[in-house]
């Protein structure tokens, strides 16, 4: 039976190797859409950290029932503190990997306290600005874009006034349905 040079090829090119596993957590930045890849996964939990975090308790429990023989296998109880560490530095780093470089956008700090998200980002890119000896515009400026939307919309007054004329005024009384 022959077989096609390409085929031969693309056998060839394979590893005889299992090729590690390598799932890389991607996403895209919700600020600026930049595609962003953390090198882990963002829950701990994969068979290696169990295996990594066993066999560091076993280490330690060998060494403890040399030193302090009373204690013995009792030690293998250490699992559950190490496994609190390894998970607390775990999710710190992947904590640390998630703000964006591009525009300071850091997706948990806004899950939890989004003012402290929007400083952060206002931050970043003062300190952008800075480094290319531009002036970072301020609130109060002419170009803010609030100001801007608020002076094009008319503000409340407007609205409230076409919702009178509407008749759907917070204020005005539903219409009566049964006459």
């Amino acid at each position: 039976m022959e077989r096609n040079p390409q085929d031969i090829i693309r056998a060839a090119s394979k590893s005889i190797w299992r090729e590690r596993y390598t799932k890389d957590f991607s996403f895209y930045c919700p600020m600026c859409t930049t595609p962003r890849r953390i090198g882990m996964h963002p829950r701990p939990g994969r068979p290696i950290h169990f295996v990594q975090v066993g066999i560091t308790a076993i280490l330690l429990t060998l060494i403890t029932a040399h030193f302090l023989p009373w204690i013995g296998w009792k030690a293998m109880v250490c699992f559950v503190p190490l496994w609190i560490g390894f998970e607390t530095i775990y999710r710190a780093k992947v904590r640390d990997s998630l703000a964006c470089g591009q525009c300071g956008f850091d997706p948990a700090l806004y899950l939890v306290e989004p003012g402290k998200a929007r400083h952060a980002i206002r931050e970043h890119w003062r300190k952008r600005f800075e480094e290319k000896g531009i002036p970072f515009p301020e609130d109060d400026s002419e170009n803010n874009a609030l100001h801007s939307r608020l002076t094009a919309s008319g503000g409340s007054e407007r609205k409230n006034r076409r919702a009178k004329t509407r008749g759907n005024s917070p204020l005005s009384s539903p219409p009566d349905l049964n006459s």
